[in-house]
């Protein structure tokens, strides 16, 4: 039985707490230890039935998703994955991201009635597999995040330059609440442009440039085709196609349907093009997530004459890109998500 993920379902909706228990239990390594209604239900059956995962809604009665959240990461972190509904997306969005800066890990859309019937393998399974083995005590801090003065910022002004340097990111599980951290840390008149990488449902990528938006003195916009870079300036990839920096110091955003890379967009494929538009001028940071992505393409950096960094494994939610990256000897050094900012800065310097 240890190989058997137990699994708490929260949702205020009857239907579907149904619905994702038979989900679950039809599958022999998932056990549902308990369900609840609200988040008032969810605090009490965490600490008493200690679940290795739960799977929570974020719009709840009595208490919400993220004052959930907020109260299990202080009294008995556990690892959390949050559902959103779509008929009220841009609230819940909002309220979904707000929770994974109190610790919750990942953020899904709540999924149909028609995936939870259909056999074979599952993405929302995986996923829960995945962050139930995700040391959450350890990796993050069961506190409200820190506030701190809103720095000086430039959005808004008229006055832009084209820039010199380009910092390549890209993230996965994880990667929001590492890229708010990181983007708020970044001065203002950085000079250099920002094009960001971070694999997520596309229902939710205009909520995260509103997140990191609002959390960075940087202007943060989701990126357009042609869009010419420039220095101050931080350009979210969006989902579904590649995001590539061209040698005229532009976003190109390319379909090519014959590559058949599994993230779209690619941190590879972003970090390839930098190297080759900006060379020595560019800085690659392979953040927070499961698979490889970005670790081949931050070793053309590095070949490059770029700077290359690595989130550490302490600070990282899943240590899967950053370990890949380190590994294949791409990553010139590997960082807390807390010294990166520094960093990144001396690098450009």
């Amino acid at each position: 039985m240890s190989d058997v993920t137990r699994v708490l379902v929260v949702d205020d909706s009857r239907i579907h707490r149904t619905a994702l228990t038979n989900f679950l239990t039809r599958r022999a390594d998932f056990e549902v230890i308990g369900t609840a209604a609200d988040g008032i239900e969810a605090v009490e059956m965490t600490a008493r039935l200690r679940p290795a995962v739960i799977l929570m809604d974020v719009q709840m009665p009595r208490l919400s998703g993220l004052e959930a959240t907020e109260r299990i990461m202080s009294s008995c972190p556990t690892p959390i994955l949050l559902m959103t509904a779509a008929d009220n997306l841009a609230r819940e969005v909002d309220l979904g991201m707000r929770a994974l800066e109190y610790g919750a890990l990942d953020l899904v859309p709540k999924p149909d009635f028609d995936a939870l019937r259909g056999p074979g393998r599952s993405p929302l399974a995986d996923r829960l597999r995945l962050l139930a083995g995700v040391p959450v005590i350890s990796h993050l801090g069961a506190r409200r995040p820190a506030v701190v003065p809103a720095p000086v910022s430039l959005k808004g002004t008229d006055f832009y330059r084209r820039a010199g340097r380009c910092v390549v990111i890209v993230a996965s599980t994880g990667g929001p609440r590492a890229l708010t951290t990181l983007l708020a840390a970044l001065p203002a008149d950085l000079r250099a442009a920002v094009v960001v990488v971070q694999h997520l449902d596309s229902a939710f990528e205009d909520g995260l440039v509103k997140w990191l938006d609002e959390h960075s003195p940087l202007e943060v916009s989701l990126a357009q085709h042609g869009a010419p870079l420039f220095e101050g300036r931080v350009f979210v990839a969006p989902q579904g196609v590649f995001a590539e920096v061209t040698s005229d110091r532009k976003v190109a955003l390319v379909e090519d349907p014959d590559d058949r890379c599994a993230h779209r967009p690619s941190g590879d494929r972003l970090f390839r093009s930098a190297a080759q538009a900006y060379g020595r001028r560019t800085v690659g940071v392979v953040l927070t997530g499961m698979g490889e992505d970005g670790a081949k393409g931050l070793a053309e950096i590095r070949r490059s004459g770029g700077a290359t960094f690595a989130q550490d494994e302490e600070s990282s939610v899943i240590y899967g890109m950053p370990r890949a990256a380190f590994e294949n000897g791409a990553a010139q050094r590997v960082l807390s998500l807390d010294k990166l900012p520094r960093g990144i800065l001396e690098a450009l310097a």
